[in-house]
């Protein structure tokens, strides 16, 4: 073990270039269905070992596994023993998200003599922070946003979009039949899709009608479903945007900050859907769905032959299986590129001001409505003055014909305002 891991240092630091700053963003480990549907003969949550959307003790140990490889990859950046300044680590406001990155971190900081605090728990606690997800536009990316709902509508009524989406209506109208859903959308799909990938992992026998669409028919528009959400410049900018800027901040501070404060690594544990926006985002997505710890790593290289010379590598691991990643070709630029070109090239991402952007919708939103308001006030304000002056100049007319002159006492017409 001992020299594997003077062989990773020195491959690490010794070579034709050295990491010396990683982001990374994982997906959670195995679970049990977040829901089923409603025929599913298997939707007895009894019949499965955790709560439905829990994290299971596979899925623990795929992430403890994972990471004893990032201590391993990262040994050379990171002290043995927690230290809050170098390493910080961000959660989805999830259950299944925080016990994998808690198992993570049980691979990737066992206890030394130091940090060894009862000898029968062979673990040491590592913060976590997280966000309740209506807050979080950073990483669970849920904080509401006027302006991305907008622009996803305007996305999901276009031509090519529906175009696109006819060509699995027979799919669609086959799962409605069998499933008692109404599945109408690529999300739909990949609903059902994950329910039966997972019941075949638990050796359910899955439903006769399933065997002529599972998984090939589905698995194509189930994928598919990741990339709606930043299938826009404007959605992956409101989208992605405010993670990809966090990231490229500790970046930044990694190259610049003295030594003392800066961070080596940061950990971002979140969902298949995480992982697939930022790879859409950045041109990189491949079509697959992410698996179960599917890990992105964002990593700052620099040359030892060219001392102050720093690049961006991206890797990419979509597998259970502790395996090397595969390094990404960033559009335009390579396997390594550039910081400052990797920002250029981002710079739709980076320079998002999340908060202002959405809430631009908001004035625009009640500037609107004020304006139909007032234009819907002063019709019926009009409609209502021409009418009460048809009745009093009526009422007038039938008060001459008779010989009495009557006064009329019309009520002011209701004054209306619609916002």
């Amino acid at each position: 073990m001992i020299p594997f891991l003077l062989f990773v240092l020195f491959t690490a630091t010794c070579a034709d270039e050295s990491i010396k700053f990683a982001a990374i963003i994982f997906r959670h480990g195995d679970r049990t269905p977040v829901g089923t549907y409603p025929t599913d003969p298997w939707r007895n949550e009894s019949l499965w070992p955790v709560k439905f959307g829990e994290l299971t003790n596979t899925g623990k140990n795929q992430h403890y596994g994972l990471g004893k490889w990032f201590r391993r990859r990262y040994s050379h950046i990171l002290s043995d023993d927690f230290d809050p300044t170098e390493i910080y680590v961000q959660s989805t406001d999830v259950d299944r998200t925080l016990m994998s990155a808690q198992a993570n971190l049980a691979g990737l900081y066992p206890p030394t003599n130091k940090s060894t605090w009862n000898t029968q728990i062979y673990w040491t606690p590592i913060p976590i922070h997280t966000v309740p997800e209506l807050e979080d536009a950073v990483l669970a990316m849920k904080k509401p946003c006027p302006a991305y709902d907008k622009e996803l509508e305007r996305l999901t009524h276009s031509r090519p979009y529906k175009d696109r989406l006819s060509k699995y209506q027979h799919l669609m109208d086959y799962l409605s039949a069998y499933t008692g859903m109404k599945v109408k959308e690529y999300y739909d799909i990949d609903d059902i899709y994950s329910t039966l990938y997972i019941e075949t992992l638990y050796n359910f026998t899955l439903p006769n009608w399933t065997q002529s669409v599972f998984p090939d028919k589905m698995r194509e528009p189930a994928c598919y479903s990741f990339v709606t959400q930043t299938g826009s410049p404007l959605l992956a900018r409101l989208k992605v945007g405010p993670l990809l800027k966090h990231i490229m901040g500790h970046m930044k501070n990694a190259i610049s900050a003295p030594a003392k404060s800066k961070r080596r690594v940061v950990m971002y544990s979140g969902h298949d859907l995480t992982v697939a926006s930022v790879l859409n985002a950045l041109g990189l997505y491949d079509g697959n769905c992410p698996s179960y710890t599917s890990t992105i790593l964002f990593e700052l290289v620099e040359s030892n032959k060219r001392k102050g010379s720093n690049y961006v590598r991206i890797s990419y691991r979509n597998t259970v299986e502790i395996v090397e990643p595969t390094v990404l070709k960033i559009p335009y630029c390579g396997e390594i590129c550039p910081v400052e070109r990797f920002k250029k090239l981002y710079e739709n991402l980076l320079s998002v001001n999340w908060e202002d952007e959405c809430k631009k919708e908001f004035p625009a939103l009640l500037g609107g409505s004020l304006v139909a308001g007032l234009c819907l006030f002063v019709v019926i304000y009009f409609t209502h003055r021409i009418h009460f002056t048809r009745v009093y100049n009526q009422q007038r007319q039938n008060a001459t014909y008779s010989g009495v002159h009557t006064r009329s006492r019309s009520r002011a017409p209701s004054k209306t305002f619609v916002a």
